[in-house]
């Protein structure tokens, strides 16, 4: 039974570790509290739970199980009073939050729909290069990035089609025939202004940027799938 409890005390350190450096490493007040709430709670109760059993059934033993009920039923109640007291005095959601579960409109952000795997272009890539990927890939259109990342533009099955008018496909590159009239959103606009964008604009995908650089895509298509996905 001793060697038993010794390694419920040293799992629970560990939790213990693991929501501390969520606490100093996370981003606000809310996710911190998340750490606290699961992973401290988590390994204090499991050290004193060990320690239960490390003892036996003693006065100290008792005493432990007591605690760890005690935090059980308390921890989160004071997590979730310390985060509504924090919404309540003005302290803002992370940037990195999709969800705004205190506020009674129940904001969602962009971030919890966009399509993290984006596609990109360089904007000195052959334009039969750009073919190639979209039928490759299934999709319309591609953001045209430079090497580090910066939105520089979009080349869409419409730029193709409408540069095919007057221009050689076979010898363009990508920025011959790419729009640089790009609507952008962040990720951490509220996704009913994307959904404002493609009701009233002739778009079909929105590049979603961060600090100029595309961190993401969403697409009609990405809309509707989410629809369906918060039916379920």
């Amino acid at each position: 039974m001793e060697v038993a409890g010794l390694i419920l005390i040293v799992i629970g350190t560990f939790f213990d570790l693991f929501g501390t450096i969520g606490l100093l490493r996370l981003p606000d007040v809310y996710n911190r509290l998340q750490a606290s709430t699961k992973c401290v709670t988590m390994g204090t109760c499991l050290i004193l739970f060990g320690f239960a059993v490390y003892s036996g059934f003693s006065p100290a033993g008792i005493k432990a199980l007591i605690c760890m009920f005690f935090i059980l039923i308390t921890s989160p109640t004071a997590a979730h009073a310390l985060a509504k007291g924090s919404y309540r005095a003005g302290v803002q959601l992370a940037n990195q939050s999709v969800c705004d579960l205190y506020s009674d409109k129940q904001v969602l952000k962009i971030s919890a729909v966009m399509n993290r795997d984006v596609i990109t272009i360089l904007p000195d890539a052959s334009l039969r290069q750009a073919i190639d990927l979209l039928v490759e890939k299934g999709i319309t259109g591609l953001p045209v990035v430079d090497s580090e990342g910066v939105l520089l533009g979009i080349i869409t099955e419409k730029d193709i089609i409408e540069y095919k008018t007057y221009g050689n496909v076979e010898t363009a590159k990508v920025r011959d025939a790419m729009n640089i009239n790009v609507q952008t959103l962040p990720p951490s606009a509220p996704l009913k202004e994307l959904v404002s964008i493609f009701s009233q604009e002739d778009f079909r995908r929105v590049p979603i940027v961060e600090d100029g650089r595309v961190v993401g895509i969403v697409s009609r298509k990405d809309i509707i799938k989410f629809l369906k996905e918060e039916k379920k």
